[in-house]
């Protein structure tokens, strides 16, 4: 077993994930991982394109006004935040 950051040999068993696969971890960089991960990441290509995007080409692609996409935008961070706030805190 490698790691796929510094493809150190010096990895360990660090449990498993919420469908049972094995998960890793490298003593080197700490890096935790599952060897043949299906899971897809969001591509460097697509993070830069987003990053890009304006509100304006967002509202154009998802076919409605900026107005409403923005309102839809605060109303989420708005809810998010709460449910976070709202989260018991572990550890304490």
């Amino acid at each position: 077993m490698q790691c796929p950051e510094y493809n150190s040999i010096s990895v360990v068993k660090y449990g498993k994930i919420h469908n049972g696969k094995q998960r890793y971890r490298c003593h080197s960089c700490h890096r935790q991982f599952v060897p043949n991960s299906t899971q897809k990441f969001v591509s460097k290509e697509a993070k830069s394109l987003i990053d890009q995007l304006s509100l304006a080409a967002i509202a154009r692609v998802a076919e409605v006004s900026e107005t409403g996409l923005q309102d839809y935008g605060n109303h989420k961070a708005t809810y998010t935040s709460q449910l976070l706030e709202n989260q018991p805190q572990k550890g304490l």
